[in-house]
């Protein structure tokens, strides 16, 4: 009988009958560690701005963060910023400690600007910014590793913005998403970012959320009280972005609107997932007369269209509760595993859902996202 084994076993692996598993990581970030990288990619008139000011936008929750700035220690450069090399060199420590060391097969990239971008004021400079970055992913990223994949990034606030520019690089085949983060000063199936999912759907694309810009900028407060003191409260928080949008999707009738879209949320752990459905089919079925466009059970909207990356993965005082977890998520087609590499508290796939029986973690490490990303 085969074996799936982690990434440390493929050497033993070798020449026997063991199979190796399979990953995909749907949360890898990357990014811009010097913001004079990004000056050669904007149009004349924002270079100077950028080099005088910066991204601009307002502050961050998550400014005091764990690490070493919020990230693994080993996963930094030793140079300074600006060295033109800077950035060339954190690609291959994310290739030495994550892609070889770990094993993954398709890592897709999800950092970038779209979090301050949506967070500002001048829509034209912020798209801007965000096309400098994506430009700058697909040459220094995308075309040195044919592992990785990237979900672009867009101003959701500037939907017409966003559209030209899923229209211009969409159709490139290492492009598997759009990046839209949590923080918006209105929730995520409104008409006003309808637009943004037709275009999707022209380019068969994903729409991925990750938490980011909540409070900041043109952003309301990132709860009803207002703003948390410390960086322990934000991520308790983090669940109910991703549940204020989940609900807009559905309850807006997004789904009926675009039949094949799909949604991906990461990095807002899964353990939140199946009350949450339990709650809206409950909601739905006494309050349907407000919603007669949503024709069927949110749970069966959420099943057909809607992942959850398993980053961070809940750790239970029973770990048999995270099986039973899984299960009343239906995560054999809903959950998605992510590192959230090169983050402090990233999940190591070979210490990630290891007591699962193996088809279920093969699913979950790599079949769900193969299906949601059109990999």
């Amino acid at each position: 009988m085969a074996i799936v084994t982690v990434p440390g076993d493929q050497a033993r692996a070798k020449g026997s009958s063991k199979i190796r598993l399979t990953i995909i990581d749907t949360d890898v970030h990357h990014g811009v560690r010097d913001k004079k990288l990004l000056i050669p990619y904007l149009p004349k008139v924002y270079q100077e701005r950028m080099q005088d000011y910066g991204y601009g936008g307002g502050g961050s929750l998550y400014a005091n963060n764990g690490g070493y700035q919020g990230r693994r220690v080993d996963a930094y450069d030793p140079k300074e910023p600006g060295d033109a090399g800077t950035q060339i060199t954190i690609l291959e420590k994310c290739q030495a400690q994550l892609l070889d060391g770990c094993g993954i097969d398709i890592a897709i990239l999800t950092g970038g600007s779209a979090a301050i971008a949506s967070s500002m004021t001048d829509l034209d400079y912020a798209t801007a910014i965000c096309r400098a970055f994506n430009d700058y992913t697909i040459e220094n990223w995308l075309a040195k590793d044919s592992r990785l994949r990237f979900c672009m990034s867009i101003c959701t606030q500037d939907p017409w913005g966003a559209v030209q520019e899923i229209d211009r690089i969409g159709d490139n085949p290492a492009i598997v998403g759009i990046m839209m983060p949590c923080g918006a000063p209105r929730p995520f199936g409104h008409r006003f970012y309808h637009p943004i999912y037709e275009a999707c759907v022209r380019h068969n694309l994903t729409v991925a959320l990750h938490f980011g810009g909540e409070g900041s900028g043109v952003n309301p407060p990132p709860s009803a009280a207002g703003y948390p003191s410390y960086y322990a409260e934000a991520r308790q928080m983090r669940p109910s972005f991703y549940q204020a949008h989940l609900a807009s999707f559905i309850f807006e009738g997004v789904f009926e609107k675009f039949p094949t879209l799909k949604v991906a949320m990461l990095e807002g752990g899964f353990g939140w997932v199946p009350t949450f459905r339990w709650r809206m089919d409950a909601d739905w079925k006494g309050l349907r007369y407000q919603t007669p466009w949503v024709k069927r059970l949110p749970s069966e909207y959420i099943l057909e269209h809607v992942r959850f990356g398993s980053q961070p993965i809940e750790d239970p005082d029973r770990p048999e509760a995270l099986e039973k977890l899984i299960e009343w998520m239906d995560g054999e087609r809903t959950l998605l595993y992510s590192s959230d590499y090169p983050h402090w508290d990233w999940d190591d796939p070979a210490q990630s859902f290891t007591t699962l029986p193996a088809p279920l973690r093969q699913r979950i490490m790599a079949d769900n996202a193969r299906e949601t990303f059109n990999l």
